[in-house]
């Protein structure tokens, strides 16, 4: 894609002090890598106005905090403006110690960023999680860690790897309790034995007593590849089902803030195998993801 940083002028560079809110924001942008304004609106819009955060996303971009670009989608009318970290951004996330050092070291640079896929990838897993945040209410809590702060580590061979890499985590809490929700979007066909090792990898990482209120959801991009996925798991690794609680929906069963909140998932409980000429899976049954929502 053809994407240039918006520039600043030096004559427009505007002093902004440094608050909770400012640092709230500038985590919101590092975790999902990038996000619109009408995003961080989402997300933070039950504590503030939609109107000041425009502004203060804006006094962030002037200040330097933030890059910004457009993005060209066939029309001159209605081009959004995306954010993304600037080096003065992360800078102020360092000295606050809102992360560590080797967290900040995974940001990714614009160059390796503005690639199609990636771009693509994170653009549609921020609009679904910030989607997803506006079901907050009075009595549901809803929060966010974006992929680079979910991701989990593990030892080998006297060597740091990334044992857990979920797109988002969500944080539900309902009367005092608390269910965290990895988070996975699939956009392409991935191996049987691929979607196989990465359910695999949280079952191997996540100690039994923290099973209990994990669940791993996996977003896939249409029903025929969550069909596959539960095919596949059901004929290959069914033992995997026995542990980790996992469940699924597709992006078309999304079309709404609501839908995150609705009956929309599949579970071990609700998907049927059938065999009238080969097997089968039906996932037309769906359930919430949790009983209290």
């Amino acid at each position: 894609m053809e994407i240039q940083l918006n520039p600043r002028k030096e004559t427009k560079i505007y002093n902004l002090k440094l608050n909770q809110s400012t640092l709230e924001i500038l985590g919101l942008v590092f975790e999902f890598k990038i996000a619109a304004s009408w995003h961080i609106a989402r997300f933070l819009s039950q504590r503030d106005q939609s109107k000041y955060i425009y502004l203060k996303l804006r006094r962030m971009w002037q200040a330097g905090y933030l890059d910004s670009f457009k993005l060209f989608s066939g029309s001159l009318a209605g081009i959004p403006i995306y954010y993304t970290l600037s080096r003065s951004g992360l800078k102020v996330l360092a000295q606050n110690n809102l992360y560590s050092p080797s967290q900040l070291a995974k940001y990714p640079s614009p160059k390796i960023l503005f690639s199609s896929g990636l771009f693509e990838h994170e653009k549609q897993i921020v609009e679904l999680a910030s989607l997803e945040a506006k079901n907050q209410t009075m009595d549901l809590g809803i929060k966010f860690k974006g992929e680079i702060a979910s991701q989990g580590t593990d030892f080998m061979d006297d060597k740091t790897i990334e044992a857990l890499t979920p797109d988002y985590t969500v944080f539900y809490t309902h009367a005092n309790q608390t269910e965290i929700v990895y988070s996975e979007l699939e956009r392409t066909q991935k191996s049987k034995l691929a979607m196989l090792r990465k359910v695999e990898r949280y079952k191997n990482f996540l100690k039994q007593e923290q099973i209990k209120n994990r669940t791993l959801r996996i977003i896939f991009q249409s029903p025929e590849m969550e069909q596959s996925f539960w095919l596949n798991i059901y004929t290959n690794r069914p033992q995997l089902l026995n542990t980790l609680r996992i469940t699924t929906t597709n992006t078309l069963l999304l079309k709404d803030q609501h839908k995150f909140v609705d009956e929309i998932y599949a579970t071990r409980e609700t998907v049927k195998l059938s065999k009238p000429v080969k097997l089968m899976v039906d996932t037309s049954r769906r359930i919430k993801l949790f009983d209290f929502l």
